[in-house]
């Protein structure tokens, strides 16, 4: 019925928590994005209240930062590495 948790397993499994999170964060505020052409103010305080503030702007940063470069390293053979 119980077992014994060890660290790495309980931070292995907070880490999967957070990403899944992450991706219903994103994918909320895309729908309303879609429907709205923006995200609503209600809509990110609905999340920031569910999640955390911190996790809902650092999606919305990232959003934001792939907006702005024009989503050109998701194209398929664009991703270029670069020493500098």
């Amino acid at each position: 019925m119980f077992r014994r948790v060890d660290e790495t397993t309980r931070k292995r499994l907070q880490r999967i928590d957070n990403a899944l999170q992450k991706k219903v964060i994103e994918t909320e505020i895309k729908e309303c994005q879609r429907e709205n052409w923006a995200c609503m103010k209600s809509t990110s305080r609905n999340l920031r209240e569910r999640y955390s503030d911190k996790q809902v702007s650092r999606v919305l940063r990232r959003l934001s930062t792939r907006r702005y470069r024009g989503n050109k390293y998701q194209q398929k053979g664009t991703m270029k590495y670069s020493i500098y």
